[in-house]
């Protein structure tokens, strides 16, 4: 019997969908999400989450995961959560996820995670790579937040100056080891922040922006998001090495938070979880910095917690001695040397180097602040007690909180005093632990520059934008800078007759004279139109306008590599071009770090 051609390939379709030679369709298919997504590399044990979202109001019938093609509850031993959720309120969307939590891959290889849903596979491959032996006792990992080459070359030519086309001196940098180049992009932009760039190079893993030591995903919940596991926490948890964290901003912030903390975004209410996170996760030996906002109970008058707990007290029972000012740090390590210490001597961020020791008007009520050479220092003092070794993070953040605003100056200081924090840590180690990693980098870059010389005299005599520019100097005409250290502190004194014609190439609209300002700067103010120039900034400057959205306050970002620099046990590793996330694996291989234990 002969059937019509039509009936025979519907037939022929049908047996081929049983037999799934042909996938559903189209219409059958939903968006998957798999976290960590493609391309992730991990250390062999390390810990981390994986989260897969469909997004549909319930997993679909065919819905499968594994790991290099077993089940993935059978490839970890763990059972996964199921959940769902509504994505956005207008024209909403139900999603739905599947996670297991805490799991990890157990040998160095490749794998590939596949995602059957819908009729439809979604593949990522990951990469795990063997630890190595271990050829370092200790790490230091100094992060000066927005480092950039052109800042380091205008800060070393304003601290030694130039003789026969020579700069009179080096900072301690400039006689590393190695020297490469890093690249800072983002999973979900090309451009980047302090809490994905930090933790990159804390866990091995690119993430998306103002996420920390996470995968973001699309729950509501951004305490929830998939974990991946630090290096501190892999130390903490497989060795008895301990484990330290220096900054010049809130110790909450993204960048020192990195070290311990888990979270998709940077607000307040993140930054009060992290103060916890620190203290019932790994416990840092050293904690210092700013951010007393946060370990108040909401009931104290400044505090920015959202609950009544007394974060001093869970501290000081947990074991930690505590200071709040460079007196009490100073007295602290002359009487027993603590074992664990939590310094924090501002309220928010600390202030700068050119306010601390110069336009000191501008301290308010923390008028002894101990500076960041010292509180490097006296890190080094505490965990070097420890014969296991230790980990130290510290951060010169204020360099990027001043090129914000645009303030050349109180920016290039605190890159100054940066370099002096380097040289005091390698002369440490010179001395007492040559088997100690140093590593100095940036998270990030901005976009600053100096392009030549003003004649400040010239510049403020004019009338006129036409007579202002005409005092800029450049090429030949623009000579030197006429920066002095009469007090022989090792700072310029950035009131002087040549300064720097140096200016970020991305900010509102604003006016510019070049000159150190005597209050921290704000270019631009609120108005109904977006941020426009403040005329209490700069009022005699050129104006400058703005090639940003007009609800940009400050500078921003920028997509440039940063430097990387090494030297001790190790360095080899970071004398090249490689990803942010590399730096994470070159120092778990200096200290022969194996999360398997």
């Amino acid at each position: 019997m002969k059937y019509p051609r039509i009936l025979v390939l519907v037939a022929a379709l049908a047996t081929m969908l049983i037999l799934g030679l042909l996938p559903v369709a189209a219409q059958d298919a939903v968006p998957v999400t798999i976290l960590p997504v493609t391309n992730a590399e991990f250390l062999p044990g390390a810990h981390f989450d994986l989260r897969v979202e469909v997004q549909a109001e319930a997993l679909p019938e065919d819905f499968a995961v594994s790991i290099n093609g077993q089940d993935a509850s059978e490839f970890f031993g763990a059972e996964a959560v199921d959940e769902n959720w509504q994505l956005g309120d207008e024209n909403p969307v139900m999603v739905s996820a599947s996670t297991w939590r805490g799991v990890s891959l157990p040998e160095a290889g490749d794998y590939t995670v596949s995602v059957m849903a819908g009729g439809a596979e979604t593949n990522v491959d990951w990469t795990v790579y063997e630890p190595q032996e271990a050829v370092a006792k200790n790490v230091i990992l100094f992060i000066a937040d927005g480092m950039t080459i052109p800042e380091i070359t205008a800060a070393r030519v304003a601290t030694f100056g130039i003789e026969g086309g020579k700069v009179n001196g080096e900072f301690a940098t400039d006689s590393f080891d190695e020297i490469g180049l890093v690249h800072t992009n983002s999973v979900d932009s090309v451009m980047m922040d302090s809490a994905n760039t930090a933790s990159a190079m804390n866990t091995g893993h690119k993430g998306s922006v103002n996420a920390t030591g996470i995968y973001a995903d699309s729950s509501p919940d951004v305490l929830d998001d998939p974990r991946v596991e630090t290096l501190a926490e892999i130390l903490r948890r497989t060795t008895d090495m301990s484990i330290g964290v220096v900054t010049t901003s809130d110790y909450t912030d993204a960048t020192p938070a990195s070290v311990w903390a888990h979270g998709r975004d940077r607000s307040s209410g993140s930054r009060a979880t992290y103060a916890v996170q620190a203290l019932e996760g790994i416990q840092p030996d050293v904690l210092m910095g700013g951010g007393a906002q946060y370990l108040f109970p909401q009931s104290t008058e400044g505090s920015r917690r959202a609950d009544d707990r007394d974060m001093y007290a869970e501290y000081e029972a947990a074991g930690y001695t505590i200071v709040n000012s460079a007196t009490e740090l100073n007295d602290a390590l002359a009487s027993d040397m603590p074992e664990k210490l939590l310094g924090i001597f501002h309220r928010s961020d600390m202030n700068v180097w050119l306010d601390r020791n110069v336009y000191t008007d501008n301290l308010g009520d923390f008028t002894d602040q101990p500076g960041l050479v010292d509180m490097t220092m006296a890190a080094i003092d505490i965990l070097s007690q420890n014969p296991e070794g230790f980990y130290l993070e510290v951060e010169a953040a204020s360099l990027d909180k001043q090129m914000h605003p645009l303030d050349q100056e109180r920016a290039l200081s605190d890159l100054i005093e940066f370099q002096y924090a380097i040289a005091a840590a390698v002369e440490w180690a010179a001395q007492n632990a040559p088997d100690t990693l140093i590593v100095v980098t940036a998270d990030h870059g901005h976009g600053y520059e100096v392009y030549g010389t003003v004649d400040v005299t010239a510049f403020n005599a004019a009338e006129d934008d036409m007579g202002r520019r005409q005092a800029i100097r450049t090429y030949g005409a623009a000579g030197f800078p006429t920066y002095t250290d009469s007090d022989g502190d090792g700072f310029p004194e950035w009131d002087a007759d040549i300064v720097f014609a140096g200016v970020v190439n991305n900010h509102p609209d604003y006016t510019e004279n070049f000159q150190v300002s005597e209050t921290p700067r704000v270019p631009a103010i609120s108005s109904d139109n977006g941020y426009v120039d403040n005329p209490d900034d700069d009022p005699n400057g050129i104006v400058m306008s703005g090639d940003l959205a007009p609800s940009d306050s400050t500078g921003v970002h920028t997509l440039q590599d940063v430097p990387v620099f090494a030297e001790g046990p190790g360095a080899e590793f970071f004398g090249r071009s490689i990803e942010q996330s590399d730096i994470f694996f070159g120092m778990a291989y200096a200290l022969g770090v194996d999360p398997r234990g």
